[in-house]
């Protein structure tokens, strides 16, 4: 009879060296209604899932970025990161009283005293320092302008980012963004 004790004795062995690498792997918990997520607490896939990022340092030595999160704006002031990248690809055009872009796909550094600036073309970047109104009418256009009084938007997925503080807006057109942070999180890769 110690054939069968011993063969159980190995059974139990064996699972129990099969469980310890597997220890602290799983939690159960208890299923408490209370605990459980309702169905609108549960992420779907057109939901936005919001969170931070630990980087780790360069240098296994260094303890630069190892010390707290970084925030969704990891990289300083989106306004002026914009606007030095645009400006680095973009032609100088002049400025005059009524300037008007119906052109499509132009990178441009708009140069002078701009006073109305309407963009009515598609997939423009424009960057200037001052407009007395911005106009976008047309169709995903980045505009980055540092000192402007009005900015009127009916296109339709437009971005339009400016630095002064008592700038008016309106946008009666769809999927536009508007705003002294509108360039965040805004990928502009050449």
């Amino acid at each position: 009879m110690p054939a069968p004790r011993l063969k159980n004795t190995v059974s139990t062995l064996a699972a129990l060296m099969l469980a310890l690498p597997l220890a602290g792997c799983v939690t159960i918990q208890s299923t408490d209604d209370a605990s459980s997520p309702s169905a609108s607490q549960v992420p779907t896939a057109t939901q936005s899932i919001q969170g931070s990022i630990t980087p780790l340092p360069k240098d296994p030595s260094s303890t630069e970025g190892s010390l707290g999160t970084v925030p969704k704006e990891t990289a300083g002031d989106s306004f002026q990161n914009g606007f030095d990248k645009i400006l680095e690809h973009a032609q100088r055009k002049d400025c005059s009283q009524d300037t008007q872009i119906t052109d499509n796909g132009q990178i441009l550094h708009l140069i002078g005293d701009c006073t109305d600036v309407t963009i009515s073309g598609t997939g423009n970047m424009i960057v200037a320092n001052n407009a007395r109104t911005v106009t976008v009418s047309g169709t995903g256009n980045i505009v980055a302008v540092k000192s402007v009084r009005q900015v009127d938007l009916s296109g339709v997925g437009n971005v339009v980012a400016w630095r002064s503080d008592d700038t008016q807006s309106t946008d009666t057109g769809q999927s536009n963004f508007a705003g002294q942070n509108a360039l965040d999180g805004i990928d502009l890769t050449f």
